[in-house]
């Protein structure tokens, strides 16, 4: 039996008739995913150009996690719009999947294209077409407004990360890193949860405020797992990419000891930040839902039953008339004597 308040989509045929008449953000959302999508791509085919050796399977291994948060993203947001077009003619579970897939196919053709055909790189085409493949699952998964909210979220999440890197060394002598290696990694801490609880914050917000017009009818689970959507699709990612690129961090590794803390260290962090992202962003989005509710108005006390005044008997009728008053009180007739 289906519940109709569950963010969870448990009819193959569903469609985004949940949202009719805002169908122009779905697109709007599979637009600007596949346009980070390629926008990483290039990034990081400018990085690794630059690179030879052991300096370029280092800066693969970093580049790794970016290019499959990339691609699950657009594979999520490409799933969800699959489903609109195909309407009842495909499943809608099948129509993500297979949304999904194509993106992570795409990008696995022009990684083996572009970067030649070992094993070791088709390790990598494989960990980036799975990664599309687990954001079409996602949008298979959960209602259409709710895939939505989540895309959302982890887009404005990814703006915001970029905004930060741009000033990245602004903000550690903020935090207070100097030239010695103690104060670098106490503010490279302390700047990295701030950032991710920032982060969870904005991307459970802009879930939030993605779902509440088009979530009719759904309560709050609908919007805990909105506003939970970015931090776990970040999540899928970093164990993707932790999975794809351990081959990669091993020859990395190879090189130094050094290499091989950093690499480790920074799949740490991904993880880490993830679960914060996950867990602010569920918080955001249900302390947002709650201020819209209303309180339920008390019931009003009954007023107690008033008692009917006995009735007056008439006169003259059932009872003796009223004595008519004398000429005076007895007081008086004994001033008069």
């Amino acid at each position: 039996m289906t519940d109709a308040h569950s963010p969870v989509s448990t009819d193959v045929a569903e469609t985004e008739a949940e949202g009719t008449g805002r169908g122009w953000a779905t697109g709007v959302l599979t637009v600007l995913a596949v346009a980070w999508l390629a926008v990483t791509l290039w990034s990081a085919n400018a990085t690794l150009s630059g690179s030879t050796g052991v300096q370029a399977i280092i800066q693969a291994a970093l580049t790794l996690p970016v290019v499959v948060t990339a691609s699950l993203v657009a594979g999520a947001a490409v799933g969800l719009a699959a489903a609109r077009p195909l309407g009842a003619r495909v499943p809608r579970v099948a129509a993500a999947l297979g949304g999904g897939l194509l993106v992570g196919l795409v990008v696995a053709a022009l990684i083996l294209a572009g970067y030649g055909t070992t094993s070791s790189l088709f390790v990598l085409a494989a960990g980036v077409a799975a990664a599309g493949l687990l954001g079409g699952a996602v949008s298979a998964a959960l209602r259409p407004p709710v895939a939505g909210a989540a895309v959302a979220g982890t887009l404005a999440w990814l703006l915001l990360s970029v905004l930060i890197s741009g000033n990245y060394n602004r903000l550690l002598r903020l935090f207070g890193g100097g030239q010695d290696l103690a104060s670098q990694v106490n503010a490279v801490h302390w700047l990295g949860l701030l950032v991710a609880v920032v982060g969870g914050v904005v991307a459970g917000f802009v879930a939030y405020r993605y779902l509440r017009p088009r979530g009719e009818g759904l309560r709050w689970p609908a919007y805990l797992v909105a506003g939970a959507g970015p931090g776990l699709l970040l999540l899928l990612a970093g164990l993707d990419a932790a999975a794809t690129g351990a081959r990669l961090r091993s020859l990395a590794a190879a090189s130094s000891e050094a290499d091989q803390a950093a690499l480790h260290w920074s799949s740490n962090v991904g993880l880490n930040t993830a679960m914060v992202v996950m867990f602010a962003g569920a918080i955001t989005a249900m302390i947002a839902f709650g201020r819209t509710l209303q309180p339920e108005a008390a019931p009003a006390e009954a007023a107690p039953p008033t008692e009917a005044p006995p009735a007056e008997p008439e006169a003259g009728r059932g009872g003796s008339e009223a004595p008519e008053a004398g000429p005076g009180t007895p007081a008086d007739r004994d001033q008069t004597s």
